[in-house]
């Protein structure tokens, strides 16, 4: 069975990414713990064997990001608004011949692999939709084996209903749904500690950001253990 995994990502410029980590470190510092997000989130996601589509949200004349992830198929987002964009995306993957499709994002470098397994292995039956909520009330990850423009169309994000209000959509289109566990984003830097704990137990899966939190560690004396 022919599945994808389209990453919705930014282009990591200073300024733009990761901008209420800028309480701890600065523009640079937050886009260079972006980058490190996104690329070590990419290189997991490439381990599962599947197809992944990194969709960037703009062109950029500085293309390092896209060199440093060769063995993606790198796209951009097109829509006026995230909802649209996502649907444009699943469309895209359709149109390509995948059964099975996902989008996920960058923000949870210690989302667990078998989670996104669980994910593909869920969308079985016929018209089958999985999502994966976020603590703060959003979701990490929409998985689907046939096309729900109910999930996108007019949707807003950004806020803590929108796992709920995609289930409302899933199950009024007649969604098989799934749901998978409960995980968190990292937005801001009072989750940072619980990510370096977290990152701590498996050094080897997300390496590059575990050593940006090595460093911040030792400045601000986090604990190794919750």
């Amino acid at each position: 069975m022919s599945d994808a995994l389209a990453v919705f990502a930014k282009q990591p410029i200073a300024g733009r990414v990761k901008t209420r980590l800028q309480t701890l470190l600065d523009a640079a510092g937050a886009a260079e713990m972006y980058r490190a997000f996104l690329v070590d989130s990419v290189h997991q996601y490439i381990s599962l064997n599947k197809r992944i589509y990194l969709y960037l949200d703009r062109h950029s004349a500085d293309q390092s990001i896209v060199r440093e992830l060769p063995d993606v198929d790198v796209r951009y987002q097109l829509g006026a608004d995230l909802s649209e964009r996502m649907r444009n995306a699943s469309l895209d993957m359709f149109a390509a011949g995948h059964e099975r499709c996902a989008i996920i994002g960058t923000d949870h470098p210690s989302l667990p692999l078998p989670f996104i397994q669980e994910a593909f292995n869920s969308l079985v039956d016929p018209m089958s939709m999985t999502i994966g909520p976020s603590e703060d009330g959003g979701y990490y990850l929409v998985g689907m084996n046939d096309f729900f423009p109910a999930l996108f169309d007019g949707m807003t994000f950004s806020h803590e209903r929108v796992f709920g209000d995609t289930l409302d959509r899933a199950v009024a289109s007649s969604a098989s749904v799934t749901v998978l566990p409960i995980w968190y984003d990292v937005d801001t830097p009072d989750q940072l500690p619980r990510l370096y704990v977290d990152l701590l137990a498996d050094p080897l899966q997300a390496p590059r950001t575990l050593a940006l939190l090595e460093k911040l560690a030792s400045q601000h004396a986090w604990t190794r253990s919750v």
